[in-house]
């Protein structure tokens, strides 16, 4: 059977109308494709390939300029906050309750306390039935004191002013004294002595820096003092005891070692006269006495 191949070839179609339709079938798919991509980044939905990329490779913010603070990225990790990391610097809240701690309040009280060294500057017992007694150069011129009380601030700005409550107990046994007897003669006496002195008056306190206070006082005293000498030649033993009044002037100088605690040291003067029971006649004193001084507000 013999097949007409004209008949073949016009039936094939043509190759420039095949590939004309192949062209027109491709040009939809492609814009279809590119709508799709655009869809999905206007949306901000990630593909897999660049979250494994986010997860696995830091992004580095981009330095405006050189100082300035880097601008944020999206996608990188936030910024760790200091004081999650105990490297935070005390804030305005901490500072300020520091500054409260050197800060003395109207209506608030100083309690003190302190440790001295009395150095009797002179020391006499005259009048009485007994002779006449005079402090010597022997142990009875220094004694150990302890002491302690409070500075309550009435007000002030610059300078803290108020009114100061303090007392005080020292003694010595066996302290030496002498007796002075006609021609210039002396006869060594020995004396205990037990003195407790209440006192106080208003006081100024004056700021130095911020961690610093220097401040001084003065009032009267009421003191009570127990006296008792030995026999000597010509001298008999006795002992008496009773109140006496007299005056007072102190200073001192602290530093703050934390807020509202200080240490520091500091002097008091003081001249008393008390009479003495048992016809012993009167027993003045004027001494010095050299303190460390320890003190807290409440």
């Amino acid at each position: 059977m013999l097949l007409d191949l004209s008949d073949v070839r016009s039936s094939r179609p043509h190759p420039l109308n095949m590939s004309l339709s192949s062209r027109s079938r491709l040009i939809p798919l492609l814009l279809s494709s590119l709508a799709l991509v655009s869809c999905r980044a206007g949306g901000g939905h990630a593909g897999a390939v660049p979250e494994l990329l986010e997860a696995s490779v830091p992004v580095q913010p981009l330095m405006l300029e050189t100082g300035a603070e880097p601008a944020p990225v999206l996608g990188a990790p936030a910024p760790t906050a200091p004081y999650l990391l105990g490297l935070r610097e005390p804030g305005p809240a901490s500072l300020s309750a520091q500054r409260r701690g050197t800060k003395w309040r109207d209506g608030q009280a100083l309690l003190q306390g302190y440790l001295a060294v009395n150095s009797i500057q002179d020391l006499s017992r005259t009048g009485g039935t007994s002779s006449d007694i005079e402090g010597g150069s022997g142990s009875i011129n220094q004694y150990p004191v302890i002491g302690g009380g409070g500075q309550f601030k009435l007000g002030g700005n610059r300078v803290d002013l108020g009114l100061e409550a303090m007392m005080s107990l020292g003694g010595r046994a066996n302290g030496g004294a002498f007796v002075a007897g006609g021609g210039g003669a002396a006869v060594a006496v020995s004396l205990d002595l037990l003195i407790v002195d209440f006192y106080g008056g208003p006081f100024i306190s004056v700021p130095l820096g911020g961690r610093a206070r220097v401040y001084g006082a003065a009032g009267p005293v009421v003191q009570f003092a127990n006296y008792h000498q030995s026999s000597a030649p010509g001298v008999e033993a006795g002992s008496g005891s009773g109140f006496g009044v007299g005056g007072y002037a102190r200073t001192g100088v602290e530093l703050e070692i934390s807020p509202g605690s200080f240490i520091g040291v500091g002097a008091r003067w003081y001249d008393t006269s008390v009479n003495l029971s048992s016809n012993f006649g009167d027993l003045d004193v004027e001494g010095v006495e050299a303190m460390l001084t320890f003190s807290t507000r409440h």
